[in-house]
C-alpha cells in the first residue's frame, strides 16, 4: 500500500499536480518568484511562497496564581531522576543532578 503525497501546486498549463522541489531550501522565501518545470507537460511556470501561522490557545492556571501540574520528564541519560515539567506552561524543575557511573 502506498501513501499519496499531496500536491503542492497544479501546473497552470495542464493542471497536473506538482510537488515543489525544495532542494537546498529553494522556494521558501516569501519575497521571491521561483521557477519550476511541469513533470507532465514540460512547460515552465513560476510560483511564489506564502507562509501562515496557526496558534492554539490553552489555559494555564499556573500563570494566574494557580499551581503547576507537573509530570515526570524522561531524560536520557537519566542525570536528573526527579525532572518534571508542567503540562500547562512547560516550566521545568530538574531537582538534583545525579552523576552516572
Amino acid at each position: 500500500m502506498s501513501i499519496a503525497i499531496p500536491d503542492d501546486v497544479y501546473c497552470p498549463y495542464c493542471g497536473e499536480g506538482q510537488e515543489i522541489n525544495h532542494d537546498d531550501g529553494y522556494g521558501y522565501a516569501e519575497d521571491e518568484v521561483y521557477e519550476q518545470g511541469c513533470v507532465e507537460c514540460g512547460m515552465r511556470f513560476t510560483f511564489t511562497t506564502s507562509i501562515s501561522f496557526y496558534y492554539e490557545p490553552g489555559r494555564a492556571p499556573c500563570l494566574n496564581d494557580g499551581d503547576h501540574k507537573f509530570e515526570p520528564m524522561h531524560i536520557y541519560p537519566q542525570h536528573w531522576p526527579d525532572a518534571k515539567r508542567c503540562i500547562y506552561c512547560d516550566h521545568e524543575e530538574r531537582g538534583k543532578y545525579v552523576e552516572l557511573e
